[in-house]
């Protein structure tokens, strides 16, 4: 089987886990580089989109997951953070809506890490662990636009999502962080 049809073949599945169920279980950080590079594109259109619309809580795993996904304790923490968010937040959809204007280029991780079962974030299984991204679009002609969206957030049978989101930042042209940051894993930014 060739790399590309594996690759396919495994967003095939997580796009059917996700619609047909929901995140059930944390999961790895994949083995092979491949199969991490399309996990890891498909992660930064998802925050793009979501961010481009101004609904960055649509990243948030809902009640349910939660309870599928970390302990009871982590999950009450968990909700509790919740309480208030979209104030904390201060998303304004107009302000995101210049990445709806540019395309997706590519993303940059930071605290990527492989967490194990019943550390700090309370996950139920080993998952493949994240704090920052910084999501990058680009104009036809080159600009770039990037944002960064902090919280927790954890790759499951059904792709990644955030068990807390902390904070969004307004997107910015040529944004410093472009060149300045220094990214655990990257993606179509070079």
């Amino acid at each position: 089987m060739t790399t590309r049809l594996s690759l396919t073949l495994l967003l095939l599945v997580a796009c059917v886990r996700t619609a047909s169920r929901g995140p059930r279980a944390p999961q790895p950080m994949p083995a092979d580089r491949a199969a991490r590079a399309a996990v890891l594109q498909e992660l930064g259109r998802q925050l793009h989109a979501s961010l481009a619309r101004g609904a960055p809580e649509q990243l948030l795993f809902d009640d349910a997951a939660l309870s599928r996904l970390v302990d009871e304790a982590s999950a009450t923490r968990l909700r509790a953070l919740r309480v208030g968010a979209g104030a904390r937040l201060r998303v304004e959809p107009a302000r995101f809506r210049v990445l709806g204007t540019a395309r997706y280029v590519g993303v940059c991780l930071q605290g990527a890490r492989q967490e194990p079962a019943g550390g700090p974030l309370g996950l139920k299984s080993q998952g493949w662990v994240f704090e920052r991204a910084l999501v990058v679009g680009a104009q036809p002609g080159g600009r770039r636009v990037a944002s960064w969206v902090e919280g927790a957030f954890v790759f499951t049978d059904a792709g990644f999502g955030a068990l807390a989101l902390t904070r969004v930042e307004p997107p910015r042209w040529e944004h410093s962080d472009l060149e300045l940051a220094i990214c655990d894993m990257a993606v179509g930014l070079h």
